[in-house]
């Protein structure tokens, strides 16, 4: 190399993420350009609304989401006139929120989705959702992702710990599971609903895949076919899953993280759990695509368990 590197120090800001890089852990957020977003939408400094004690990106009852897929769209000049009333662009808005949840703020995913559905042809209830999603963020607008070391970095800031959201007198390395856990094993959650969206009755996935205590990949998005049942919705998003566990495999592999174990894959569904384990199809689910079976082949060379 002929361009001479220069050492800048800690990295604090890149690309829209702050960067917090303790002698305990790597910490990722969104704080600025929450901040950012939040001062186009003076409305906000203004909300009555006063922060809930748990804050939550936007109600997940059946009752909530069906008025939100029933509801009548406004007409064109009525969508421009509520914008042009409320101060922001329904569009806009929804970019705004898809860059965060991009980086660093998983938990907004599938709020943020669910409405971009409707950015063609939006209701006044999902202005009032998606209103709700930046009050979310403004009440939140610190939390972020965090990587651990395995070891204190001495040569790097001592802060403060994270508390635990369970309870306040604890921090996070206290917790059990996070001093029986090994910094360079991938681990992974899945999860899925069953019809809940009644306009098409497509099933959602959501694929979290973390790394020393953090996500490194996660996926929300709604299954390719129709399931005729919980146990097909949780199996196919268990197949998903499985597919993107052995991409990360691989890839740690080139980088020296070999995953020596089998990636434990956390599933909350009994009747997928017993088809990934049984090694071969049951009755009830022959009418089942033949590629979700890959999962039962990658549980038998113990890749995933």
């Amino acid at each position: 190399m002929t361009i001479e590197v220069k050492e800048l120090g800690l990295i604090s800001h890149f690309n829209g993420i702050d960067v917090d890089q303790t002698r305990d852990y790597i910490k990722l957020s969104n704080a600025m350009y929450i901040d950012k977003i939040l001062r186009n939408h003076p409305w906000i400094l203004e909300d009555p609304h006063p922060p809930a004690t748990f804050p939550i990106p936007i109600r997940s009852d059946t009752t909530y989401t069906r008025s939100l897929e029933e509801a009548d769209p406004l007409s064109e000049p009525d969508r421009l006139a509520l914008e042009t009333k409320l101060g922001f662009s329904y569009r806009q808005a929804i970019g705004e929120l898809i860059y965060a949840l991009v980086t660093c703020r998983p938990d907004i995913s599938f709020a943020a989705i669910k409405l971009g559905q409707y950015s063609a042809s939006p209701a006044l209830c999902h202005f009032d959702a998606l209103k709700g999603i930046f009050r979310f963020l403004k009440a939140t607008k610190d939390n972020g992702i965090y990587y651990w070391c395995r070891q204190p970095c001495l040569d790097l800031p001592k802060k403060e710990l994270p508390p635990c959201k369970t309870d306040d007198n604890h921090n996070e390395l206290s917790v059990p599971e996070r001093q029986e856990s090994n910094a360079s094993c991938l681990t992974g959650a899945v999860d899925s609903d069953h019809a809940d969206d009644v306009s098409h009755r497509i099933s959602f996935s959501g694929i979290v895949l973390k790394l020393a205590g953090g996500a490194v990949l996660y996926k929300m998005a709604y299954q390719a076919t129709i399931a005729q049942s919980s146990t097909e919705a949780e199996f196919t998003a268990a197949a998903d899953a499985g597919k993107y566990i052995l991409y990360l495999r691989s890839l740690l592999e080139e980088i020296g993280l070999l995953q020596e174990d089998a990636t434990v894959l956390f599933e909350d569904n009994q009747g997928a759990l017993l088809m990934a384990n049984a090694q071969r199809p049951t009755k009830r689910t022959r009418h089942m695509d033949i590629k979700t079976f890959g999962l039962q082949d990658w549980v038998q060379r113990d890749l995933l368990c």
